[in-house]
């Protein structure tokens, strides 16, 4: 037996700080507004929007933009590869303008950039991140090297006839011989989309005495992947036999789903 929630498209913007630095830098900041933009477009369906960038250095910096795609590991660690290399790439999708500009201290740049869907072909959600990045030279004795730094803009494409599927597999509370109990979460994206969520928990004992409830922050699972997720109570659990309430929320929808556990600590 399982459950399937099938989620609505919306058409949002969040903000999420995505800051990389490739390699670690001392002295470079910038600072890019919004950094995360979700679209939903009928097929063939144009738009166009902008991104803010400011220069918060106290030198004059000159930034190129360039699209990259992504994808995350089994650890949920961000992984790039050049515009082109996945099947969810917006290569060819999306024109930005400028591509190249210099900013002095303080000074900002809206890079404008439009997305256009396709009239016809795959719906699965595209995805990519623009980097905006800017080689910094540091000069040692008998050396010239640089380094580069990249701070990015994710964007989401999605399309009328994507298809979002949730897939709730179980859940159970773990209670090892050594360590706290953990709770176990088995889901799966079965969608063509990205699907955001939260877990409200809250934890009781048999006879209704409240221990503790929490929220925890948004997650995200990408399409076709199955993730086992777990957690561990914020608190130290005596013996005793516990009644587990837990609630996941989904971006976009006032959709829930939960279900309870019962379990004991010896």
């Amino acid at each position: 037996m399982f459950h399937r929630v099938h989620l609505p498209l919306t058409i949002k913007i969040a903000i999420l700080i995505l800051l990389l630095l490739i390699p670690v830098t001392t002295g470079a900041s910038t600072k890019v507004e919004p950094s995360k933009l979700i679209f939903t477009l009928k097929p063939g369906e144009r738009i166009t929007d902008a991104i803010k960038v400011t220069n918060t250095q106290d030198t004059e910096g000159e930034f190129t933009a360039n699209v990259y795609d992504w994808t995350l590991d089994e650890l949920d660690r961000l992984v790039t590869f050049p515009a082109g290399s996945r099947p969810d790439t917006l290569d060819g999708l999306i024109k930005f303008n400028p591509r190249r500009f210099t900013l002095k201290p303080g000074e900002s740049q809206y890079v404008r950039f439009t997305l256009s869907a396709p009239k016809q072909g795959d719906w699965v959600e595209k995805k990519g991140i623009i980097f905006f990045e800017q080689e910094l030279s540091q000069a040692s004795p008998g050396i010239g090297s640089a380094v580069i730094t990249q701070v990015g803009a994710t964007v989401y494409l999605s399309f009328t006839e994507t298809v979002r599927a949730f897939h709730f597999y179980g859940a159970q509370v773990e209670t090892p011989a050594e360590g706290p109990p953990l709770v176990l979460l088995d889901l799966a994206n079965e969608g063509q989309g990205h699907i955001r969520y939260q877990v409200f928990y809250r934890l009781m004992r048999a006879d209704g005495t409240l221990v503790e409830e929490n929220l925890l922050g948004e997650q995200i699972i990408l399409p076709e992947v199955r993730r086992q997720v777990s957690f561990p109570f914020s608190g130290e659990l005596a013996p005793g036999d516990y009644h587990l309430f837990l609630e996941l929320s989904f971006w976009g929808t006032t959709q829930k789903y939960n279900t309870s556990i019962s379990f004991k600590i010896e």
